[in-house]
């Protein structure tokens, strides 16, 4: 398989500093084992100055990271949608740090999407699963939501959630309530993040009974990987690793502070890797051969039939959104203008 002249997707760690705590992310653990930091203005620009002069289809300005820890990525994403005027770009984010000075910012960007990753509706499931304030991100979730519509936007809200023990109970409440929003909603698999994350801890994120767990389990062919043919993730520091799991920079492929993206994309370490990937050998490398495994299913026709069969009180209780939000409008009336109850 040939490699693109130049890679078309791109992911830049502006920031490498994350807001949340998420029980299914390995950023609490490998936070504390890496060098941290936010990348330098010249070092940024000097990569999408590079990037302008090829026919790059999407950028993204975060990895393993959320992108509003960078104090300057509104004007960061003001140069790179000055620079690069038909490039598709997208972020994602808790939406914690979506301050009304940054929402205004943000309308006025012509991004593509604005990813929220949401796992949970009752305050109390977002404390568990992300240790942040639920109820602010809802609450600046709506308001951003408000004013791209009223700004005329063309920029599309989504919000994504992942099927957890801990959401497994409100993940349809969830998306009947963005939905009632007029917010995109989907629903994500968890997996281990190519096994950045511990096996006991990814067994208790499981959402269901041990079985059927396993059986929902996907196993992945990782002999070979498209995204070394057309993707780059460059660090805050210019290191470039090889996907967005290399959570603990197992590879290494060049820095952007000591060569250019073109020369980093041609250079020997990508060329091995390809190597490797077109003789179907890719997963030797331990990240790759983990990034195969422990994917779980959500395949529709399973889950509705094992709810189906399990849909006891004790086993899948039934979501009540008005008894899930009671204690929220008891101790603070503003919940009833983001429409959590009617």
């Amino acid at each position: 398989m040939n490699a693109l002249h130049f890679p078309n997707n791109f992911q830049i760690q502006t920031t490498a500093y994350c807001n949340a705590k998420c029980s299914f992310c390995p950023y609490p653990v490998t936070s504390k084992e890496q060098a941290m930091g936010n990348m330098d203005e010249e070092v940024f620009r000097r990569i999408v100055d590079e990037i302008s002069e090829h026919p790059v289809a999407m950028v993204q300005p975060f990895l393993m990271a959320d992108p509003l820890m960078d104090k300057r990525i509104v004007p960061r994403l003001a140069y790179l949608r000055e620079r690069l005027p038909h490039v598709r770009l997208n972020i994602t984010t808790n939406g914690y740090l979506l301050t009304p000075q940054t929402t205004a910012g943000l309308v006025a960007l012509d991004l593509e999407t604005i990813h929220i990753s949401s796992n949970g509706i009752h305050p109390a499931t977002y404390r568990r699963t992300m240790g942040i304030d639920g109820l602010s991100v809802l609450r600046n979730v709506n308001q951003l939501h408000d004013a791209l519509r009223q700004a005329g936007a063309r920029t599309q809200v989504i919000v994504t959630s992942i099927l957890l023990r801990e959401t497994r109970e409100e993940i349809f409440a969830a998306r009947d309530y963005w939905k009632s929003r007029g917010i995109t909603f989907y629903m994500n698999p968890l997996n281990d993040r190519a096994g950045n994350i511990a096996g006991a801890d990814f067994e208790d994120m499981l959402p269901f009974d041990q079985d059927f767990n396993r059986a929902q389990l996907l196993q992945y062919d990782m002999s070979g990987c498209p995204a070394l043919y057309f993707y780059m993730g460059i660090l805050f520091n210019g290191d470039v690793v090889t996907c967005c799991h290399d959570w603990r920079r197992s590879l290494v492929l060049g820095n952007v502070r000591e060569k250019s993206l073109f020369d980093i994309w041609h250079d020997a370490p990508y060329r091995r890797l390809r190597q490797l990937s077109d003789a179907g050998r890719l997963c030797e490398r331990d990240l790759c051969a983990k990034c195969g495994t422990n994917r779980f299913s959500i395949d529709r026709g399973a889950l509705q039939d094992y709810l189906h069969r399990h849909a006891t009180e004790n086993e899948v209780p039934e979501v009540n959104l008005a008894k899930m939000f009671q204690h929220i409008t008891e101790t603070d009336h503003e919940s009833l203008k983001l429409g959590l109850v009617h």
